[in-house]
């Protein structure tokens, strides 16, 4: 079972689809559009959160998703994706926000739904720190953690607040970890048209869904898009201080030829393994056409000839190539048209008992 599995894994091209290494994906998203404060309401943040769920879930992600959070939202949340994290020390996890957010004194700053903030020193006690969302991650001690900041849509508060600063600010990049961001620190992020998505999470979840392009890759092609599709006015950029690759999808061939060419080998073993206590010579034959010149071809070669009937003489075939459609084990027939030699040889190395006639026949006719 094991072995059609894999089969059918290769054959549609579904193997190379999935996650690249073993480890676990898990991923915080959260969209804010309905703000308490009328003046505040967005109209595509929880749009962007659904088409980010919809991206990671492919991708091979478990999601944990809040919309319109509020700031106990936060909280929680963070502290549960965070124990999920630590389950797994090789998990991979992404924190995703779409929404209102500032920046006061180099502290960037989410904005929950209910919040209602009429001055930066109210920030601290009512909007969330993104600064806990890394202390979460590492928390957790998992391998690689991505964060991404759709979140500086406008200033949120009233004209007259001092200390509030346009976009977000820089932060201290930790180990294993790539943070992006909408827009560069001097710039707001647009919203995109209502009903639709944001400019960068629409340039995101397409570059996202490409095969075989790595994370830097991916938000080199978004910084690409989204200048284009603002004309210069929006920058998205990041910071990395990773080891290795990340793919969101992996293309095996392109990716990565060994991998490619283990893939290969393993189906082959675990077909092999399936049969190799096997007294069926069709088992065995069957091997032999689908590997013809494989590991185990030699051995199932004479399981074949082992199993036929004790008159009949079998040759091996004289191959230049791999064929698919040719008998990996045949005797070099001079051939009557009528195709008899064949049938009797096929049914030979089935295991099936062969009668005085087709034994006369082989060795009059067919050698």
């Amino acid at each position: 079972m094991r072995f059609w599995l894999a089969l059918w894994l290769v054959s549609t091209g579904l193997w190379a689809a999935l996650p690249a290494g073993a480890e676990s994906r898990i991923a915080l998203i959260i969209g804010n559009s309905n703000y308490a404060q009328a003046s505040l309401r967005l109209a595509n943040p929880a749009n962007d959160a659904a088409a980010m769920q919809r991206a990671l879930q492919q991708a091979g992600f478990e999601t944990i998703v809040r919309l319109n959070a509020s700031r106990l939202d936060f909280y929680r949340a963070v502290e549960q994706f965070s124990a999920k994290l630590a389950r797994d020390p090789n998990s991979v996890g992404l924190f995703y926000y779409a929404g209102h957010g500032v920046q006061s004194e180099g502290v960037n700053y989410l904005i929950p739904v209910d919040a209602l903030i009429e001055s930066a020193a109210e920030l601290e006690a009512d909007a969330f720190d993104v600064a806990r969302v890394l202390r979460g991650m590492r928390a957790a001690q998992n391998e690689m953690n991505i964060v991404i900041l759709d979140a500086c849509r406008d200033n949120p508060l009233p004209r007259t607040t001092r200390g509030i600063e346009r976009g977000l600010a820089r932060m201290d990049v930790p180990s294993g970890t790539f943070i992006a961001y909408a827009a560069a620190p001097d710039q707001s992020a647009q919203d995109g048209e209502k009903g639709g998505n944001g400019v960068f999470t629409s340039e995101l979840v397409k570059a996202m869904a490409e095969p075989g392009l790595p994370l830097e890759q991916v938000f080199k092609k978004v910084i690409a898009g989204v200048n284009a599709d603002t004309q210069g006015k929006q920058r998205p950029w990041s910071e990395a201080s990773l080891q290795g690759d990340f793919y969101f999808h992996a293309s095996v061939a392109a990716a990565d030829p060994t991998r490619a060419d283990l893939d290969s080998r393993a189906v082959e073993l675990t077909f092999w393994e399936s049969i190799k206590d096997s007294n069926n010579a069709a088992d065995f034959a069957a091997y032999l056409n689908k590997y013809p010149h494989g590991e185990f071809a030699a051995i199932a070669a004479n399981r074949v000839k082992q199993s036929a009937p004790a008159h009949t003489t079998l040759k091996p075939a004289v191959t230049t190539a791999p064929a698919t459609n040719s008998m990996a084990v045949s005797t070099a027939l001079k051939k009557p048209a009528d195709g008899r030699c064949e049938s009797i040889l096929q049914r030979a190395q089935l295991g099936e008992t062969l009668n005085d006639e087709d034994r006369a026949y082989i060795k009059e006719r067919c050698q």
